[in-house]
Parts: structure tokens; C-alpha cells; sequence
């Protein structure tokens, strides 16, 4: 069984001309809304076996705070800095390359990739917001085997739920 949790970055500050987008950080809600997620996380899933991020700063951040909550150790998250912005596909495809090792992930990363990966898997989302989570499970041994064939819907929270 291989349990993947995707998270979309918490609230960042709005994109300015005084700073690129990929450097952008947390508000103060985003802040709080990661930690309450990882907290959500902890409870509903336990803790991941794996943290993967973004390698941009507000999603990082996200999953700093994310870990911090979920007792996952900072220094063991992995960034990918392909993971910037990444189509659905690309993400499916850096999870599937992932350690079987690995029984389950947490991926934090950015729209429209991650909504449109949620829908890829069965879930009909207009849009995933900041902060928010879906859970899904693979009935396989093999993260090369996932598919939205496969995918098990397990749950779905809201960031403005906490």
C-alpha cells in the first residue's frame, strides 16, 4: 500500500516587482495554516515517510512547518527545484521514481499542478486552495505501479476547516 497526501503551499505574499515569485514567503496565515495542516496530517495519516517539496521558497516553508508539526525532521525533506511549477504529469512522474522503501509521501507543491493532479487521480476540484490537502492511497507494492486506476480517494481538508 503506498499513501500519497498532496499539500498546495500556504498563502504566500503577493508577487511584487521588487521580488521573483520563486522567492516569494509566507504570510502570517499561510504560516499558521501549514502548521494546523501538519497537524491535521499527524492526526488523520501519521507521519510520512517521506516530505517532498518544491524547492521554492513558500512551499518549502510550508514544509518546514508542515514537518515541524508532523515531529518529520527538517533536514530530511527533499526539494526539487523541477517540482517549481510542475505540470501534474511531472509530479506523477517524480513520485513514481520514489524508494519503495517509501510507504508514504507528503508532496507540497504549487497550482495548477496539484489540483490538476488531484483531478488526473478522480477527484473533480476546481481548484485545491492554499494550504489544503487531499489523501489518496495506491493498492500496489511499487510506486512505478500508481495510477489514477489505482487511486483510492481517503480525504480531503481545507485549510479554512481547521
Amino acid at each position: 500500500m503506498k499513501q500519497l497526501i498532496i499539500l498546495r503551499h500556504g498563502k504566500a505574499e503577493q508577487d511584487t516587482m521588487a521580488k521573483d515569485d520563486y522567492d516569494r514567503v509566507l504570510t502570517e496565515r499561510g504560516r499558521k495554516n501549514a502548521e494546523g495542516m501538519g497537524d491535521f496530517i499527524l492526526k488523520r495519516s501519521g507521519i510520512p515517510d517521506l516530505i517532498l517539496a518544491s524547492s521554492a521558497r513558500r512551499a518549502h516553508e510550508t514544509a518546514i512547518l508542515a514537518a515541524a508539526a508532523i515531529t518529520y525532521p527538517e533536514e530530511e525533506i527533499q526539494t526539487d527545484q523541477n517540482l517549481y511549477f510542475a505540470p501534474a504529469r511531472w509530479i506523477l512522474n517524480n513520485v513514481s521514481k520514489l524508494s519503495d522503501e517509501v510507504n508514504s509521501c507528503l508532496y507540497v507543491g504549487h497550482n495548477p499542478g496539484v489540483t490538476d493532479l488531484i483531478n488526473d487521480l478522480g477527484v473533480r476540484l476546481d481548484n485545491l486552495p492554499t494550504a489544503s490537502a487531499v489523501c489518496f492511497e495506491f493498492n500496489v507494492d511499487s510506486w512505478v505501479d500508481i495510477s489514477a486506476e489505482r487511486a483510492n480517494f481517503m480525504w480531503l481538508k481545507l485549510a479554512k476547516e481547521l
